[in-house]
């Protein structure tokens, strides 16, 4: 079900594929070299559009999939992310977008610092390749080297992407910290982040502006020699604006994401 489409009117249909640009996962994994790493990612997503004085709009999406990262190195170390299979569920409001994460497609990237940086701006931020772009840096967060507990730091990063024709740039400003893990070959990574972004595009001949924020915190278990994350649980909650100059609809977003490694 989508709310009628009428002159001058944000749709459900607007909100959601925009709130969907915002929903990057709070995931971390290291750019060890080696075997490819592969994980089972699975994302639950409650949507809730207000429509006052109307109920709001609610809806459940939950997507599944198995990715796998290769890191090499020649002239420069590249990091390639791969989604090898995707299987999206939602309560029915939600229209899968055509332009979403699509099967066998892949993203690299050059590794700074040990984590990978995505350039592009709005005009190439549409490529096929760029949703799965903006997941990367979240993929491959930064670590300290040597990784062991009782250690902090922080990191900021920025990443324009793309999904149903909205450039959305996202700002992310995460702080790590590492506790003791359950044996000397493990520690606990705890991450939160405040989360920024921006965006705008035509939509069915509107140009809607997005504007969102919100904050996100998880916990994974990282193994020291490898400096891959072997399991993860985060949060995230966004508060997002949509604005076609005529109307503005207000949405949030509540975001489970976990995480498990695949031998």
């Amino acid at each position: 079900m989508f709310v009628p489409r009428y002159p001058g009117r944000i749709t459900y249909a607007h909100a959601l594929r925009a709130c969907a640009l915002v929903a990057a996962s709070a995931i971390g994994l290291s750019a060890q070299q080696g075997p490819d790493a592969r994980y089972r990612v699975t994302s639950t997503s409650v949507v809730s559009l207000d429509r006052a004085p109307q109920p709001a709009l609610v809806d459940t999406l939950v997507t599944t999939s198995l990715m796998s990262i290769a890191v090499s190195s020649s002239t420069d170390t590249i990091a390639t992310l791969s989604l090898d299979s995707l299987t999206v569920t939602s309560t029915g409001m939600i229209r899968r977008a055509p332009d979403a994460f699509s099967h066998g497609i892949s993203v690299s990237a050059v590794l700074t610092d040990g984590r990978p940086r995505i350039t592009g701006d709005s005009a190439s931020a549409c490529a096929a390749e760029r949703p799965l772009a903006g997941l990367l840096p979240d993929l491959m967060p930064l670590l300290p080297t040597p990784l062991r507990a009782e250690q902090q730091w922080s990191d900021t990063l920025t990443v324009t992407t793309c999904r149903a024709g909205l450039s959305v740039t996202t700002v992310t400003v995460a702080a790590y910290r590492t506790l003791t893990g359950m044996d000397s070959t493990q520690v606990l990574l705890e991450r939160r982040a405040v989360i920024h972004a921006s965006g705008s595009a035509l939509l069915r001949e509107q140009t809607v502006i997005l504007t969102g924020s919100g904050t996100s915190e998880a916990l994974g278990v990282v193994t020291v020699a490898s400096r891959r994350i072997q399991s993860w649980r985060g949060s995230q909650s966004l508060d997002i604006q949509l604005t076609n100059g005529q109307q503005t609809r207000h949405m949030q977003q509540q975001i489970i994401d976990t995480v498990s490694a695949l031998p």
